[in-house]
């Protein structure tokens, strides 16, 4: 159910985003249906820390400026708020990546490219062979955490115009860019032979923190292997993806999702 906060005199919420609290500040009434599914009560609070967002209008200003298509402003609102808890995760040794995100057998596997490559035709193909077998935590930028040496995806309300996203975290066994190509085929890849592919799928709003979503991205690369999936948008693709980042036999797993 959504919940405003009561007892404050502009409009509330308390989202619980990748773990962590944020009170959000509000105008547009169309906030808490994008957050619908991170809110939280007053009772799940137990006194927590909370990471106030609050966007003044400098702010949304600032938002429109950096975009050039004439949106309305309550989606320069959702925006700005985006921005603010971004910039806010390096904080958390957290960072938003540019991708699209499955799990398989509780493991994830982020799927990056430029836009309009095909990743999001590319995670369907995997959904429409193996079904619930197959669930779509985040269809354009997952939140990334670290615990030891373990990675996880996160779901968030930031997650492109279809609207695919899961409030869960899940463990990250794979990153895999996709080229187009009329051939498929898929190889392990050091990032960095094209570090620079990587670095500009990374979101970085504050300057200050871009060391700090560097040394974080060391630490992915250390941690989960990357590959480079040249395919074109065919069943086919989908198997040769799928067989290599989970070693399962497609035909067979095919067979289990019936």
């Amino acid at each position: 159910m959504i919940q405003a906060l009561e007892n404050f005199t502009t409009k509330e919420l308390v989202c619980n985003i990748a773990g962590i609290l944020y009170r959000i500040e509000y105008q547009s009434d169309t906030i808490p249906r994008r957050f619908e599914d991170y809110i939280v009560s007053d009772q799940e609070l137990n006194n927590s820390d909370l990471v106030h967002i609050k966007c003044s209008e400098s702010d949304l200003d600032k938002t429109r400026s950096e975009n050039t298509e004439d949106y309305p402003d309550s989606y320069i609102e959702y925006l700005t708020i985006m921005t603010k808890i971004v910039s806010d995760l390096p904080n958390h040794e957290m960072l938003l990546m540019h991708g699209a995100t499955i799990e398989y057998q509780n493991q994830a596997f982020i799927f990056t490219a430029p836009s309009g490559t095909g990743k999001s035709t590319h995670i369907s193909l995997w959904k429409k062979y193996l079904g619930d077998n197959v669930e779509i935590i985040n269809g354009d930028k997952p939140e990334i955490s670290f615990e030891g040496n373990n990675v996880f995806a996160h779901g968030a309300p930031w997650c492109g115009k279809e609207g695919w996203n899961v409030n869960k975290k899940s463990k990250l066994k794979g990153i895999c860019v996709i080229n187009r190509s009329d051939n498929n085929r898929i190889s392990e890849l050091d990032p960095k032979e094209i570090v620079d592919v990587f670095l500009s799928q990374l979101f970085v709003f504050d300057e200050n923190k871009i060391l700090d979503v560097l040394d974080m991205f060391i630490k992915i690369t250390e941690n989960v292997p990357f590959y480079l999936l040249e395919c074109d948008m065919s069943e086919e693709a989908a198997k040769c993806s799928f067989e290599k980042l989970t070693g399962c036999d497609w035909e067979q797993s095919k067979k289990v999702s019936v």
